[in-house]
């Protein structure tokens, strides 16, 4: 009887043991943690492989998985990646719900990964299922929040939802109202700064990331997020994610000197992780700079380059190169590399597939002027635009584009008089193309009113941006003008 009753109690004690899923984050979890926040996922993944073995009913381990899958999509946005992953995440969904149900990180956990899936969801086209993930995190992470109203990961993913929510088009926005998803930028980026001033939690690597790019993206505030860049909230060292935020944030604000030293100083080897992009962003920075060697990084990313996006962007890249060094057959050559290839998933690489689709070469020296303007080389653009016969151009979009280039570097040069005379002459001629042109200038049109607090004119012209009919960064121009609407009030 006595053996019987210890042979039972074993049981139950055996089986309470194997219910008892935990989620701790523990000390191999921080650093599988830190080392896929570097992009040196392979390490994250000895890391995890130990706990695992040392740990095995953590629940931790299979969230921070999904952290690296997510990582590796959004750098490597390969279609066979994608489709084998979403094996992996139905898996570790079913798997956690069968974590601790009274821990904070259970339904964290859960609306991370949806979270996560629907990034992907997006980047891949999935846009009615990735709405329905949006939601479905949301609801979690509310609940969660109620639960337990102290747990700092919440309102870092809850933050972040209500900046995206925030800036969620006009036309958009009474869908997300009705699917109970609502907030503003200023609400979302307040409730990240709140947890990034705890220098204990544990995710704050990732929230100081999130909050220095939606400062640049969405505030404009190009002053906070280059001062980011330069604290010590962002060390460069080994981490090859603050590389490349650091390179973003240089390229959106000005500093492409600074953006070449960057890249060209970001650590290399196979500790880290694939990450081609780095070399197209070093490519162009260099072409901005009209550098004799800007094709190298550039061939070197669509060599190496897995993934959809900036293929056709890259070879486009690859032909303003050889036009400005005067070779127009070579131009030619790549342009009609950009026809041969299916996907154009962002707005630059449907630009591209345009100009390769008109089969018209670009006016020489407005290109150059283009690209040292996008280098912010402001002075050697202008001189280069000063020294065009306007008369000789030949056809209405050099000339709108003339117009154009000229205020775009007015406004830069911060003289806003000749800024605004140059951009109303790019809406004038322009407006009845569908060449981004008129729209983007009502855009910076409008945020030089913003600036001078003539409020009623920025608006109209935030307005006129939307309303325009364009087929090249009609996205990007969209969501920049519902920001500008959305700091207006309207």
């Amino acid at each position: 009887m006595l053996k019987i009753g210890s042979s039972l109690l074993f049981s139950f004690l055996f089986y309470v043991q194997l219910s008892a899923q935990s989620f701790d984050y523990s000390e191999n979890c921080k650093q599988a943690y830190h080392a896929i926040y570097k992009l040196k996922i392979n390490e994250g993944m000895q890391w995890l492989a130990k706990e695992k073995k040392e740990h095995p009913k953590n629940f931790l381990p299979i969230f921070l998985e999904n952290h690296a899958d997510f990582l590796k999509l959004n750098i490597n946005d390969n279609r066979a990646l994608y489709d084998n992953t979403k094996s992996r995440v139905e898996y570790r969904l079913e798997r956690l719900k069968d974590g601790d149900k009274n821990s904070p990180f259970y339904l964290y956990t859960l609306a991370e990964i949806h979270l996560q899936w629907a990034f992907c969801k997006i980047k891949f086209g999935e846009y009615v299922s990735a709405v329905f993930e949006v939601r479905k995190a949301y609801q979690m992470l509310l609940d969660n929040k109620k639960k337990f109203p102290d747990f700092k990961p919440n309102t870092k993913s809850i933050g972040l939802l209500h900046t995206l929510f925030g800036a969620v088009p006009d036309k958009y926005k009474f869908g997300a109202k009705l699917l109970g998803l609502k907030g503003s930028i200023e609400q979302g980026l307040a409730e990240l700064n709140s947890v990034m001033q705890d220098d204990d939690f544990q995710f704050r690597d990732e929230t100081i990331l999130m909050y220095t790019l939606l400062m640049l993206h969405l505030q404009k505030d190009e002053t906070t997020s280059w001062n980011m860049i330069q604290s010590a909230e962002i060390p460069l060292n080994d981490n090859l994610l603050n590389y490349f935020v650091a390179a973003t944030v240089a390229n959106h604000t000005g500093k492409n000197d600074k953006m070449i030293e960057i890249l060209t100083d970001r650590p290399v080897g196979s500790a880290y992780y694939p990450f081609p992009y780095l070399d197209f962003m070093l490519g162009f920075a260099k072409l901005n700079r009209l550098d004799s060697n800007a094709d190298v990084y550039i061939k070197k990313f669509i060599t190496q380059n897995k993934g959809r996006s900036y293929q056709k962007e890259a070879y486009r890249k690859l032909a303003w190169y050889y036009l400005v060094n005067g070779q127009p057959a070579l131009y030619r050559k790549y342009m009609q590399q950009i026809l041969l290839i299916a996907d154009a998933p962002t707005d630059e690489d449907k630009s591209a597939q345009k100009e390769a689709l008109q089969n018209i070469i670009p006016q020489q020296e407005l290109l150059k002027a283009r690209l040292l303007f996008d280098g912010a080389y402001y002075e050697k653009a202008l001189t280069v635009l000063d020294d065009i016969s306007f008369d000789k151009l030949s056809n209405s979009r050099d000339k709108i584009e003339y117009f154009y280039r000229k205020a775009r570097i007015y406004d830069e040069l911060n003289k806003s008089n000749d800024a605004i005379k140059f951009y109303l002459l790019t809406i004038e001629k322009g407006a009845d193309f569908k060449y981004y042109f008129a729209a983007n200038a009502c855009l910076k049109v409008a945020t030089i009113f913003e600036r001078l607090l003539k409020q009623n004119m920025a608006i109209k012209y935030y307005k006129k941006a939307i309303d325009l009919d364009k087929d090249e960064y009609a996205n990007s121009i969209d969501a920049e003008a519902k920001a500008g609407l959305n700091r207006l009030g309207e």
